[in-house]
Formats: structure tokens, sequence, C-alpha cells
């Protein structure tokens, strides 16, 4: 296994372990960009996965074992991704010095800005920029006990996690694929899944701020189903437009009221942003996930933070069989998608290509 992109270069393929469904993609590479073929997703029982851990590892690897059967993917090499509180990412500035320096900065660095024990955690860093003085490096860390918890429900399903990500870099690298010219603002990517909310700010091909909370789409359900006194899965149904006898007007006050309460999350990630990025400013929001298909989500967030809103489209430059896969299909999935084609970009040892 190569943690955060170490090993060898075999094909591999996204993986996408989320708290409500499974996504595998594969994604090739040829002379006129990326191309899609393979991708299938598969839901998971509420909980299964829940805070970010796996609780119930057998059917999670069953799902993945189903999921990647579905997708027709033969090959075994997977790209994974963590999220939550039990990985954290920093910049840190540091003198300049020589590659193998860094390796021991980053070691004593690692005690003052992680709020882990060094022993407890996979680490790894990666150097943004350089001036004639100092450099700028990202800090990465989660947890051992998160990532091997993951790992082990691959392996169970017969396949390798060969790299590890965390989901805001995932998000990062489908963002640069379809937003080749770097913006010279500050972005904010932000996938709202099913129990967690990611957001990566990025500047010029370079995230400078990420940060996980626990708040995700199940929260919209759990406020329809509890006002509606209906149970969870016909709150989830009725949330995605399906016609489960509640009417949408009905549901418009919960997802009102829970969209408020998203919009003071995210509005305290942008003031915790603000206190750390010297007056730097949001330039916009591009938001993906499951959240990202509630209708008029954007033009509500707009409105509430003052700054434009997009809804992220993963698939927008990767060339797709058109017999194969419906364009209705993939336009609905898309959101959804962020991650894993961020996942199916990577390769073991592509952070130092």
């Amino acid at each position: 296994m190569g943690l955060f992109g170490m090993g060898k270069k075999p094909l591999t393929f996204g993986l996408d372990i989320g708290s409500s469904s499974i996504k595998a993609l594969e994604l090739r590479e040829g002379k006129g960009g990326w191309g899609l073929t393979a991708f299938a997703q598969v839901a998971l029982p509420r909980d299964v996965i829940s805070e970010g851990s796996i609780r119930e590892p057998g059917l999670v690897s069953d799902a993945i074992k189903e999921c990647v059967h579905k997708a027709g993917i033969k090959g075994t090499a997977a790209v994974i991704s963590v999220s939550g509180r039990e990985g954290i990412m920093k910049r840190v500035p540091l003198p300049k010095v020589t590659p193998k320096e860094l390796a021991d900065a980053i070691a004593l660095e690692a005690e003052h800005h992680i709020p882990f024990a060094v022993d407890d955690v996979f680490l790894d860093y990666q150097v943004v920029g350089e001036s004639v003085n100092s450099m700028s490096v990202v800090l990465v860390a989660v947890k051992k006990v998160k990532v091997l918890e993951y790992v082990a429900a691959v392996d169970m399903a017969g396949l390798e996690a060969l790299v590890v990500d965390l989901d805001a870099f995932a998000i990062q690298n489908q963002f640069e694929l379809n937003h080749p010219d770097p913006a010279d603002e500050a972005v904010a990517l932000i996938d709202i899944g099913a129990t967690v909310m990611k957001t990566n700010v990025v500047r010029s091909g370079t995230s400078v701020f990420a940060r996980d909370v626990p708040f995700g789409g199940h929260t919209y359900t759990q406020a329809i189903a509890q006002r509606l006194n209906i149970p969870f899965e016909k709150a989830e149904a009725a949330k995605h437009g399906q016609d489960v006898g509640v009417a949408w007007d009905d549901l418009v006050p919960a997802l009102e009221a829970v969209s408020r309460d998203l919009s003071l999350e995210v509005q305290r990630t942008f003031d915790y942003f603000a206190s750390t990025a010297e007056s730097e400013r949001i330039g916009r929001i591009v938001l993906s996930g499951g959240c990202a298909r509630l209708a008029g989500i954007d033009e509500f967030l707009a409105s509430s933070w003052g700054v434009p809103v997009e809804i992220a489209r993963p698939l927008e430059h990767v060339e797709h069989d058109a017999g194969q896969w419906s364009p209705e299909e993939l336009d609905q999935a898309g959101p959804l998608l962020a991650v894993a084609v961020g996942l199916g970009l990577r390769h073991p040892g592509d952070k130092n290509a």
C-alpha cells in the first residue's frame, strides 16, 4: 500500500466510499484528454458508515465488490480517500531547506501543528511555494486507525488501496481538470455529502485552506422526517423529488430551515479562513455532493453569502460514450462524482511527478 501517493504505477480506478453510497469510476488518459471508461454507484444502508467510521465492514466490503463488478472494472488497484475530524490539512511556512532537511523539519513541526499524537497518524507533506529564504508546505495528517479501517474494507473486497487521499484534495483535482486555467482569486470548493461537508479553498492551483465539518444531506432528511412524521427512507426519497405521496410544498419549510443552518455553518468556515488568510476574500463557490442537487440551493446560498455559487460539473472535460451512459444519467450524477473523478485522476507516485 502506498499511502498518499507513494509506490508503483499500475492502472488505478477511483473508489469513493461515502456514508450513503459507493462510487467506482475509471478514467483513462489519451491524446485528447481524459475519458470515462467505467462507472457505477451502489447505495449503502443507513448508518453502515456513521460519523466517518465504518460500523459494518462486511456490508461496506460487499457494496464495494458489487459496485466494482457493476461498473465492469477489471483492475484491483483502487484510489480511495477519507474525510472528517480524524484528518487535518495545514499550510505551514518554513525557512528554505534541502529536501533531506525538510523531512526532518516536518517531523519536528508536525508536533506543533496537528492536534493528534504524531505516532498515531500517517503524515505527509508537499511543498507548494518557495522564495529565496522561505518555503510554504502543506502538511497532512490522518489518524492511522481511520486509514486502516477503510483500507481493510477495500482488502476484504479483494482489492488493494494503492493510494489514500483526502476528499478535499480529490475535489480540487477534479476542479483543476475542468478549470485548467487557475483563477487569480480564492475559490471555495464545497462538497456536501450525506454526513460531512468538505471545504477546500484554492487559489492559483494551490490549496490555501481546508476544513471538514459534520454537516450533510442527512441533516435535511432528518428535518423532513421529523417535521412530517414520516420514515427516514421516505423523507430521503421525497427530498430527491420522487413521488412518494409527499407534496413538495410540505418539504419547503424544513429545507429552508436546514439551508439557513448550512449557510451559518459555511459562514463560520469562511470566518475561520479569513482569520488565517490575511484579508483574502472568497471570490466564488463551487458546490458538489448530494446536496448540490437540491432545487435552488445555489441561488439560496449565493443570496445568503453575497458570493457567486455554481454547481460542480466533474465530467465537463471528460469524454464518454453516449451509447453507454445517457447525458441525463451523467448529468444527474454529476455533482455526486466530484470526489470519485478526483480519485480517478490519481496514481501512486504522481504527487512527485
